[in-house]
């Protein structure tokens, strides 16, 4: 489908991940398949409108998750304060730039809806210790821990933090490059991050499954302990 939207695009290199798109001289489009986009040396009037042409239209463009580096080539490989320093610039060294940055900045997608369910989650734990009781319903906590074991799906479906990319195993250059992007991004940590807050908002959300399971059957011994004694009071009369 992406494909179909850029036609007069030269394609210099793709896998069933990504595509690398040749805008210009110098100038690049990486698309992800997990929906990061990384525009190299591109236009603003491009980014805004190859956004707007993947993006749905409810989506801003200035309300997306995004970062910016410079790119100089040097006599070493270095990545420090939002700057990138290469050897030699090339697609394949290209390629690891964007990959980096494309998954950092799905990183940041990814913990922005994390955030958003560990503020859920704090509501109900608030109500909990204030009130002794939290107003969630059995539909409504399967619909919470189903949207967090998705997103851990997502997660680990899209995102391979702990794996160079393919084209760095060989290169010692391209894997210093790769393996400085991610020290700058924080990858890992926040990946690791991430998944942390996940097991906390389980940990939460099997404790408030565990809490309503008791009371509904508490509710179920009660209502068989009044049908008992209406039995036993018909019995009598």
């Amino acid at each position: 489908m992406i494909r179909t939207l850029f036609p007069n695009l030269s394609i210099v290199k793709r896998e069933h991940t990504f595509l690398l798109y040749e805008i210009e001289d110098d100038s690049y489009l990486y698309i992800k398949d997990y929906g990061s986009i990384v525009f190299f040396n591109c236009s603003e009037e491009f980014k805004n409108v190859t956004i707007s042409s993947i993006a749905s239209k409810e989506i801003q463009p200035e309300s997306l998750p995004s970062e910016s580096y410079s790119l100089s080539i040097g006599s070493e490989t270095d990545v420090d304060f939002n700057t990138i320093k290469v050897k030699e610039l090339n697609v394949d060294t290209i390629h690891v730039v964007c990959l980096n940055l494309g998954q950092s900045v799905a990183l940041m997608n990814y913990v922005d809806k994390t955030s958003d369910l560990h503020d859920k989650t704090l509501v109900y734990s608030k109500q909990l210790e204030h009130t002794g009781n939290f107003k969630l319903t059995k539909k409504q906590m399967r619909k919470f821990i189903g949207k967090t074991m998705n997103l851990k799906n997502n997660i680990a479906e899209d995102l391979f933090v702990f794996e160079a990319p393919e084209v760095a195993w060989n290169v010692k250059e391209l894997s210093l490059l790769d393996y400085k992007l991610r020290d700058e991004l924080d990858v890992v940590k926040r990946h690791q991050g991430i998944e942390n807050s996940l097991n906390v908002i389980k940990e939460n959300l099997d404790l408030f499954r565990d809490i309503l399971n008791h009371k509904y059957s508490s509710m179920l011994e009660w209502i068989i302990i009044i049908l008992i004694l209406l039995e036993v009071v018909q019995i009598f009369f």
